[in-house]
């Protein structure tokens, strides 16, 4: 579909959609305004950092804040502000930015809701769920900007049949905080399947051709640069998952490979690369993870191990500095993650827990960090508008 008949159609959805709000539903609509906040002091008991060893501060890595407005029976605006701390030794003020502005219709197709607007994107949404630690740590794919988790476009989520379900999205894919950068589109598609009560078995894909050399790009999406734009990326992505009464277990694996923008057979002249081939860069992860109630009252447990490759690799190169290249070899990371969950009242927890990042380098040593870390949770109950 050529892009001018993609923003037609959209066009037509919006007035559409403008044309089926009728005033008088308007005057009985109902709003409700909610919000999560989670923040953490924490101590870096060691680091590969010299600098950031013993480094410890207060913090709130997230604050949200959400209006949800019910137009009608079948349609839904949501409008969300997001706010943080800046990163250590800044003193910049906390400085909140819209993560969510978008237009929910349900049933415009039957057991569908067609979004348009900045929105949730597909990519991890149900793992993250599942996690149900997000206040600790993004999965593994947000982790490590493979996928943002909001994104300017149009999606499509629904049921095929009672036990199928399905999520299609058309964004920008240069996530919630930046404008567009190129003529293209990141499509993305999650299949997913709940034969029976608790378990989820998921399957996603995404693609996005660039053009790092076209006039209209400003400057490539991070999470397709390697030395390099690449000229389109893809990602294929298997998740599974269980949840019983008192224990819940998933597991997910990614492979995302971003189109030469790394390279391969380098000719180094000095301190200069001479020459080199164009090659493809492909980052590969997986990410297993658990939780449990345990017989002690209003008490959890819970425990995550990452594995990710941003490079897997060794003849592909993504970096040339000072005469020097680096590729794959030896640049794998582990995150390991354990902490309990102490929830006095609902919506309000206290999670004391602490993570260690290690690295296949022999010569980088181990990051420790112990954190406590608050989240809470708001709703205002629903008003009625007049």
């Amino acid at each position: 579909m050529k892009m001018n008949s993609l923003v037609t159609a959209v066009n037509y959805l919006v007035i559409l959609l403008l044309m089926s709000i009728d005033s008088q539903v308007l005057a009985q609509s109902t709003t409700t305004i909610n919000g999560v906040g989670f923040g953490d002091y924490y101590y870096n008991l060691k680091n590969n950092t010299p600098a950031e060893e013993s480094r410890n501060a207060f913090q709130f890595r997230r604050l949200y804040f959400t209006v949800e407005n019910n137009i009608n029976a079948d349609m839904k605006a949501r409008f969300r502000l997001e706010a943080k701390h800046d990163d250590y030794g800044k003193k910049t003020a906390i400085t909140p930015f819209v993560k969510h502005a978008y237009i929910e219709w349900a049933n415009l197709v039957p057991n569908h809701k067609f979004i348009i607007g900045i929105q949730e994107t597909n990519g991890f949404k149900n793992s993250e769920e599942l996690w149900g630690y997000r206040p600790v740590e993004k999965t593994i794919m947000d982790l490590n900007g493979i996928s943002s988790s909001a994104d300017m476009g149009i999606g499509l989520k629904g049921d095929l049949t009672p036990r199928i379900h399905h999520w299609l999205t058309v964004l920008n894919g240069t996530g919630y905080n930046a404008a567009e950068v190129d003529k293209f589109k990141k499509v993305g598609y999650a299949l997913w399947v709940t034969p029976v009560k608790g378990l989820i078995v998921e399957g996603y894909a995404d693609y996005e051709p660039q053009q790092p050399k076209d006039g209209q790009t400003a400057d490539a999406p991070s999470g397709s640069k390697d030395y390099q734009a690449s000229k389109g990326y893809y990602t294929i992505k298997g998740f599974i998952g269980y949840e019983m009464p008192h224990l819940t277990l998933g597991a997910e694996y990614f492979t995302r490979t971003n189109k030469e923008s790394g390279i391969s057979d380098p000719v180094i002249d000095g301190d200069k690369l001479a020459d080199f081939t164009n090659a493809d860069v492909k980052k590969t992860g997986y990410s297993i993870f658990g939780s449990w109630i345990t017989p002690v009252p209003k008490l959890k447990v819970f425990g995550r191990y990452d594995f990710f490759d941003a490079n897997s690799d060794d003849n592909v190169y993504t970096k040339f500095s000072s005469g020097k290249l680096t590729g794959g070899v030896d640049n794998e990371v582990t995150l390991v993650i354990a902490g309990l969950d102490y929830i006095p009242r609902a919506n309000v927890h206290f999670i004391p827990n602490i993570m260690m990042k290690s690295y296949t380098n022999s010569d980088l040593k181990s990051d420790i960090t112990a954190r406590v870390t608050l989240y809470f949770k708001y709703d205002s109950g629903k008003i009625i508008t007049n």
